[in-house]
C-alpha cells in the first residue's frame, strides 16, 4: 500500500489572526482550554508552530485575544436596556439574565474564558463589559432607582447568575453529582431522609442546578428588589 502523503503546511503569511483564533476555539471546544497548546493549534491549522508565534507571543497572549472575542460574542447577544421602557425594568432584568445564562449554557469555552479566567481580560474587553453595566445602571436610575440600589440590584443578580453558570459548568466538567436517582448513592437515606425523598420523588439535583432552580432564585431576587424599590419591607 502506498505511503500516505503528509499534509502540506501553509506558508507563513498565508494565515490571519482571525483564522488562528478560529482554530484555537475549535481545539479548545474539542480538547478543553487547559489542553490547548501551540503545537496542537499549529497542527489544526496546518502551519508551523513558529507561524503561530509570529502573531501571538505566548499562550497567555492567545488566551487574552480569545477572551476578547468571547467577551464580544457574549455582549453582542445580551439585550440592551435602551430598547426597553423604564417601566419594564423587572421584565428587562429577567430577560437579560435569562439570556445571559442561555448564551453560556451552550458554550463551555466562553464560560471558561470569561467567568473562570477573568484575569485574562484585556483592558478593552474590561471596558466593554463595564460600559454594558453602566448602561444598565443608568436605565435603572431612569426607572426611579437611586444609584446605590441600582448598583446593588444589578450586582446581586449578576453574582447569582454567574455563580449558577459556573456551578453548572463545574458539574459538566467533573460529571458530578450524577443525575436522577443515581444521586442517592451519595447519601445515607437513614440520616438524610428529607434530601433522599426530594431526589427520589421530585428529581431535584443535589447541587441545585437546572432551569427550575435558576428561575426560582431569579424570581426570588427580583421580588426582593421590587419590594425595596417600592419602599416595602423586605420579606424575611
Amino acid at each position: 500500500m502506498a505511503n500516505a502523503q503528509p499534509r502540506q503546511r501553509r506558508e507563513r503569511g498565508s494565515i490571519s489572526t482571525d483564522e488562528i483564533l478560529d482554530g484555537a476555539f475549535v481545539v479548545a471546544e474539542r480538547d478543553g482550554l487547559d489542553n490547548l497548546s501551540m503545537p496542537e493549534l499549529a497542527s489544526q491549522l496546518q502551519v508551523g508552530v513558529t507561524s503561530i508565534y509570529w502573531y501571538f507571543r505566548s499562550k497567555d497572549d492567545l488566551l487574552r485575544k480569545m477572551g476578547d472575542r468571547a467577551t464580544d460574542t457574549i455582549q453582542d447577544e445580551l439585550p440592551r436596556p435602551e430598547a426597553w421602557a423604564a417601566s419594564d425594568w423587572r421584565r428587562f432584568l429577567l430577560t437579560y439574565f435569562q439570556e445571559s445564562r442561555r448564551v453560556y449554557q451552550g458554550a463551555d469555552v466562553l464560560t471558561d474564558l470569561t467567568l473562570m479566567r477573568t484575569s485574562s481580560y484585556s483592558i478593552p474587553a474590561t471596558h466593554r463589559v463595564y460600559r454594558g453595566i453602566e448602561a444598565i445602571i443608568a436605565y435603572l436610575v431612569s426607572a426611579g432607582f437611586d444609584l446605590d440600589s441600582a448598583w446593588r440590584s444589578y450586582s446581586v443578580l449578576s453574582i447569582f447568575s454567574r455563580g449558577f453558570v459556573m456551578t453548572e459548568r463545574t458539574r459538566r466538567l467533573n460529571q458530578t453529582p450524577p443525575e436522577g436517582e443515581l444521586q442517592l448513592g451519595l447519601l445515607d437515606a437513614e440520616t438524610m431522609p428529607l434530601i433522599a425523598s426530594l431526589i427520589a420523588k421530585d428529581r431535584v439535583m443535589i447541587d441545585m442546578t437546572g432551569d427550575d432552580s435558576y428561575e426560582y432564585g431569579l424570581q426570588l431576587l427580583l421580588d426582593q428588589i421590587e419590594n425595596v424599590h417600592a419602599g416595602l419591607p423586605r420579606s424575611s
